[in-house]
């Protein structure tokens, strides 16, 4: 412990040199941007289109500063003409023995500021959150990591970050509020670095918040979230300009309101997994045997954590999982227990939210799995993570958009999500195009979704945050040398959101109708027994039919002809 509180003094005395660099603009910090000599400072939005009228004091390791031709002292009064994002004040001072030309601008977005150097461990370091509302921020002692996969290796240039708040005496966790969201001591800087547009994940996420229906146990807890809030910010790494990044919530058990485990009893309670990456397992269509206590073939264990209680339990997502893989051969295994194990209603929108989205790095991965309390209910429910790659974004900067995130793609990469069968089966489909339908006409309706996008790049634009982050990171190896403008990426998306909304309504969300024939009856005699079984079987041995024939051998409907074909035709015949 003596040695984590030497370091966390270096690291505050490394901050404190910063602070002696930073103006004090009308009770605002304004930190000093060391790769273009700017200082940043943010004010409330109403300050802007106005003369600002304020102080402006500073330390003594700043000397001879003069703000658009006038000499300052420290505390002496000043007026800002009309400021605006992005507009400059000319600044000239001397910073020790260093003459510094450069300039003071403002924005209404908070302002973050990192100082330490951060891999993928955690270390300690200081963060300072400047809001625009509050007073002068002090720095606060955390330890910090760089996250993510793709993002998160060498050569990568705009990283994430997961910061997790101590006390200065003892490093125990310590929590802090911030954008009046919630009071914890866990935040993550979202960078968006593959993403042209820089507030998909943000923007996407908060749709999923208002249109998503609750968790199934929220009537009791009506503060459970299936979703993280955050709140865009700029960013400042040891006193270098970072960037737009999505400061938000992770997704936890306070955010999902589940029941703590019990220490004393050492008895399971709330447990919450993450499905990280495509596997047969997190598909459950062929589950793997399990052999870790953290990890299993792309999930792992979020809640409880194993590095404090050394314990772990599989054996409720377990059983879902298995379940999902049995009922694919069992029409009425699926309608009759389906809600058991999950819950139906969030997984419902949780379709209809990626499909419309076309999210593909959210099909089957990048989803938590929650049970509120397994010794209440087995049922589990879901929230999204992630949700950079969607309305058109590829994989990578280097790979060209073409036919896969074409807004008329089909859905030939949405059918591993778990469960995903029921969509063929008329009843639910209908159930979830009626859904569909409803959202339409309020946070889906083409307008809206448009404008909630548009709305989020605007305020970045006018701000000036927008032309910061295409100045910073535009050519950058991260985009693949591409230039980045996101006025001309969100043209890009309206069109992408109008065509991908008009192709859904006409060729996906549309409401199946009862056969022609008598479902079940293969043979076309009028009667649904054996004989059909039969006819079944020698079509999947190669025999020939008519199109009429193969047409109602997919019993299932389906798609294919197969052994779940059989198993829906004896469900039939036994009634």
């Amino acid at each position: 412990m003596r040695k984590q509180l030497i370091l966390a003094m270096a690291i505050v005395l490394t901050a404190a040199t910063s602070v002696a660099q930073t103006l004090n603009i009308g009770g605002h910090r304004a930190p000093l941007d060391t790769l273009n000599h700017m200082w940043l400072c943010s004010v409330p939005q109403s300050l802007f289109g106005q003369d600002f009228a304020t102080t402006v004091s500073f330390g003594d390791e700043l000397n001879d500063l003069v703000i658009e031709g006038v000499a300052i002292h420290s505390g002496d009064s000043i007026t800002f003409d009309s400021i605006a994002g992005g507009k400059p004040y000319v600044l000239t001072a001397m910073l020790g023995d260093s003459l510094i030309t450069g300039s003071i601008t403002f924005t209404w977005l908070p302002i973050v500021e990192l100082f330490g150097e951060f891999k993928k461990s955690y270390t300690y370091g200081d963060v300072i959150v400047n809001e625009p509302d509050s007073a002068y921020a002090e720095p606060l002692l955390a330890k910090v990591k760089t996250r993510g996969i793709a993002t998160n290796v060498s050569g990568k240039h705009k990283r994430n970050y997961r910061i997790k708040f101590v006390n200065e005496e003892d490093s125990t966790k310590e929590n802090h509020r911030f954008f009046g969201l919630r009071n914890d001591n866990c935040w993550i800087l979202d960078a968006g670095q593959m993403d042209f547009l820089r507030v998909r994940n943000r923007v996407s996420t908060d749709l999923w918040l208002d249109m998503a229906r609750r968790p199934w146990y929220s009537d009791t807890l009506p503060n459970a979230r299936n979703g993280s809030r955050g709140q865009m910010v700029e960013v400042m790494l040891n006193g270098e300009y970072r960037g737009i990044y999505n400061m938000c919530e992770p997704i936890d058990r306070k955010q999902m309101k589940l029941k703590r485990y019990d220490e004393e009893n050492r008895e399971f309670h709330g447990e919450l997994w993450m499905a990280y990456t495509w596997s047969r397992t997190v598909t459950m269509s062929d589950p793997a045997k399990r052999s870790s206590k953290v990890f299993w073939d792309g999930f792992e264990l979020k809640y409880p954590d194993y590095d404090e209680i050394h314990r772990a339990n599989w054996t409720t997502l377990e059983n879902a999982v298995w379940f999902a893989k049995r009922a694919d051969e069992s029409l009425s295994l699926r309608t009759d227990s389906m809600g058991y194990y999950f819950d139906v209603p969030v997984m419902q929108d949780y379709f209809i939210f990626i499909t419309a989205l076309q999210a593909l790095d959210n099909e089957s991965k990048n989803i938590f799995y929650a049970c509120h309390d397994i010794a209440d209910h087995p049922r589990l429910t879901m929230a999204p993570w992630d949700l950079d790659i969607c309305l058109g974004q590829s994989y990578s900067p280097k790979v060209a958009r073409d036919e896969k995130v074409a807004p008329e793609r089909q859905l030939d990469w949405v059918f591993h999500l778990p469960m995903i069968t029921m969509w063929h089966t008329m009843d639910y489909h209908n159930e979830v195009v009626y859904r569909y339908r409803e959202l339409r006409e309020t946070v889906l309706n083409t307008d809206s979704l448009v404008n909630r996008y548009r709305s989020a790049i605007e305020n970045l634009e006018e701000c000036g945050a927008a032309a910061r982050e295409e100045g910073r990171w535009s050519e950058d190896s991260d985009l693949a040398g591409k230039t980045l403008d996101l006025s001309e990426e969100m043209d890009y998306v309206e069109d992408w959101i109008r065509r991908r909304m008009a192709y859904l309504d006409e060729n996906v969300f549309v409401e199946m109708t009862e056969p022609e024939y008598k479902l079940g009856d293969v043979n076309g005699d009028g009667e649904v027994n054996i004989a059909d079984v039969n006819t079944i079987i020698d079509i999947i041995l190669g025999g020939s039919a008519d199109e009429g024939t193969m047409k109602r051998a997919d019993v299932n409907q389906d798609g294919e002809i197969n052994i779940a074909d059989i198993n829906r035709e004896l469900d039939l015949i036994m009634g």
